[in-house]
């Protein structure tokens, strides 16, 4: 018989190195890091806060100067244009039926022609369609409330569109 040794078959005795695992670790958190905090930079938006209380001057200013606040509404059977006026005459509102199946841009380039006469400096207008106008007489009406001629952008330019 023997005594004193035994022999363990499939035992190892080895310890598990966990230094190189901690090392892909360390690299891929640092990595990680690095890269969010580039990314970071990107999102800022620089925005200006509104002023609750402008000076008296601003005020009488603004209160002189005529605005006008443009919507143009496009409905299934009309456009509708709603021109709110601070600080001068009320422009009434005006509706354009559709005829034979088409808007009537013409008819509302003209009107917007009239507006800006009267008000030169401004230069938005907001367009509010229903959802069921399609998409090619959004941009006519966006074209005809933009420019006279093409390319020429001498009306509105500036055109916020608006889904009900």
């Amino acid at each position: 018989m023997r005594r004193g040794r035994r022999h363990h078959r499939g035992v190892v005795g080895q310890e598990l190195n966990l230094v190189p695992y901690l090392d892909i670790m360390v690299n891929l958190v640092l990595f990680m890091l690095v890269t969010i905090t580039s990314f970071l930079s990107f999102t800022i938006l620089n925005a200006s806060i509104p002023q609750i209380a402008p000076d008296a001057a601003q005020v009488i200013e603004q209160q002189k100067k005529e605005e006008l606040l443009l919507v143009v509404r496009v409905m299934k059977d009309k456009y509708r244009i709603d021109p709110s006026v601070q600080g001068g005459a009320a422009i009434a509102k005006r509706e354009l039926p559709v005829k034979d199946g088409n808007y009537d841009v013409e008819s509302l380039r003209q009107f917007m022609t009239e507006l800006k006469a009267r008000f030169k400096d401004e230069d938005k207008v907001l367009i509010v369609a229903e959802p069921s106008i399609n998409y090619e007489t959004i941009i006519k009406t966006m074209d005809s409330v933009r420019e006279t001629e093409p390319s020429l952008e001498d009306l509105f330019p500036v055109v916020t569109l608006s889904i009900l």
